[in-house]
């Protein structure tokens, strides 16, 4: 359960995903993935297994990153490897096999491998770096919000640095280019003449800078929930901060119960923070973080939303009355807020992205994204934008940026790659507009689009229009239609009934 205290670092914190970039070099030469059995229940043939990789590649004798990994192997006739990233950066990928194995036909066919990039999670060494100590903002609709980025902004400079001294010995070599070069030697390791990848959000960073280093070595890739191959910090911090008022403008559209419920409560929060005991206080920001962090970006939570709304009301009564749901929703909050800024790896998101992007916006620039994007997005828009723009503050190791897929030589090295895109017309972490950067830096490439708000469409909603051409494409090669609409799937529970009146209304 997390305190008060605990949940003022979301604010400070980078919010996720996000970038692009080429590299040189050699992959790991004559290093080996050592595996073991590592069972459990229901997957007895899984093994763990540790691969070396040097700090740096002009350095291949020098100092090591140890990367964790775990594979479950094919269960049928075995095509190769499919490996997977589920984001952040800074999330653990070791376990991302495990979706994947959901699909048959998958799981007959690959190696289904996941891994912790360097600097996260059992990857030895981590970093072990203490969430920056955040500001709450005042509980309040209207104050400034360029002075509280500042006062973020502070702060970061403050952990940053902490965090630079505490992992100085490899944090300049963490950045997604390396990563790249770790996933290609990986690659040859298990025997793999070209890489089957699956990247998520984050992931897809990882994947189109893989594409764009080795374009030749690419068998097929997934790019679920993309990140813009043409971006920057400043670009980030702005687009990517507006994108979770788009999303709930799409629920609003679908379930205005659901809407409202956000909107109510998030009022009913000014007016008075709710005491949930164990010091826990919860603020309409703390409100809103759970629903852009936890509950929009996956559709099948979606109904929850009414619920933690009614559990919100109900807690104000006092005595035994409100008792259960006082308890209900420090339950519920200490299960969704999981540990927004880490878990295994705390602190890698900052430095990976401040390594991927070299630009570090002046405090006239921070104060100008904030200002556009609140005007753009008053819901989400102000401590989503307050905690990104000065997020590198305070770091001073050299940044190793990603390649920019956008000019015409570029363009024209990636022009033949046939990977697949999916997007989604109201994602709330990667909006519809980098993925459609995306599709437009990778020309042959095929774009599934669904028309919703889920992030990362994969085996995540159902709907045969997303899993049955993405799961033939990486066992076939199959390419899907060059640009394919899925239709809204509505989860399970969502409450409609006011969009099913109207249209009942309007005879259609």
């Amino acid at each position: 359960m997390p305190s008060s205290k605990q949940f003022l670092s979301f604010f400070s914190a980078a919010l996720v995903i996000a970038a692009v970039g080429p590299v040189s070099g050699a992959a790991a030469q004559g290093s080996q993935i050592e595996w073991e059995s590592c069972a459990v229940e229901d997957y007895p043939t899984l093994q763990c297994g540790t691969f070396k990789v040097p700090y740096d590649y002009a350095k291949p004798d020098g100092k090591k990153f140890t990367i964790a990994m775990e594979k479950l192997p094919a269960s049928g006739t075995k095509i190769g490897s499919l490996f997977t990233n589920p984001g952040g950066p800074g999330e653990s990928g070791l376990e991302t096999w495990t979706s994947p194995a959901q699909s048959a036909s998958l799981r007959e066919s690959f190696d289904l491998i996941g891994f912790d990039p360097r600097g996260i999670g059992e990857t030895k060494p981590t970093f072990d770096c203490a969430a920056t100590p955040g500001v709450e903002p005042p509980n309040s609709l209207k104050f400034d919000w360029i002075k509280y980025s500042e006062l973020l902004t502070l702060a970061n400079v403050k952990g940053n640095r902490a965090c630079q001294k505490k992992s100085a010995d490899f944090i300049a070599h963490v950045g997604t280019n390396d990563v790249v070069r770790d996933l290609d030697a990986m690659r040859a390791a298990v025997g793999d003449s070209k890489l089957t990848y699956w990247g998520m959000s984050y992931g897809t960073r990882i994947g189109y800078v893989y594409a764009y280093r080795y374009p030749k070595k690419v068998r097929a890739m997934i790019l679920d929930g993309s990140v813009t191959p043409d971006g920057s910090w400043a670009d980030f911090a702005d687009i990517r901060s507006q994108s979770n008022d788009g999303a709930l403008r799409f629920i609003r559209a679908v379930s205005p119960a659901s809407y409202a419920a956000v909107i109510s409560t998030r009022n009913s929060l000014y007016a008075s923070k709710l005491q949930l005991g164990r010091g826990l206080r919860l603020s309409a920001y703390y409100w809103l973080a759970v629903i852009t962090e936890n509950l929009m970006p996956y559709q099948f939570r979606w109904p929850l939303i009414i619920k933690y709304a009614h559990y919100v009301s109900m807690a104000r009564i006092d005595g035994p009355v409100g008792a259960p749901a006082r308890a209900e929703l420090r339950k519920l909050l200490g299960v969704v807020d999981a540990a927004p800024s880490g878990g295994l790896g705390a602190g890698a998101n900052g430095p990976i992205n401040c390594a991927d992007y070299a630009d570090r916006p002046s405090a006239a620039e921070r104060a100008r994204i904030v200002r556009n994007v609140v005007s753009k997005a008053p819901i989400f828009g102000g401590f989503s934008a307050s905690g990104q723009v000065g997020a590198c503050a305070g770091f001073t190791f050299r940044a190793n940026p990603v390649p920019k897929i956008a000019s015409k030589a570029s363009l024209a090295r990636v022009k033949d790659v046939k990977l697949v895109i999916s997007d989604s017309t109201a994602d709330g972490a990667t909006p519809l507009v980098w993925g459609r950067a995306m599709a437009k830096a990778f020309p042959s490439a095929s774009e599934i689009t669904f028309e919703g708000g889920q992030h990362v469409n994969f085996l995540g909603i159902p709907t045969g229009c997303v899993d049955v051409p993405l799961s033939s494409y990486l066992v076939t090669l199959t390419m899907p239609r060059h640009r394919t609409k899925c239709i809204f799937s509505a989860p399970v529970g969502l409450d409609m009934g006011a969009v099913a009146s109207r249209k009942r209304s309007n005879g259609s």
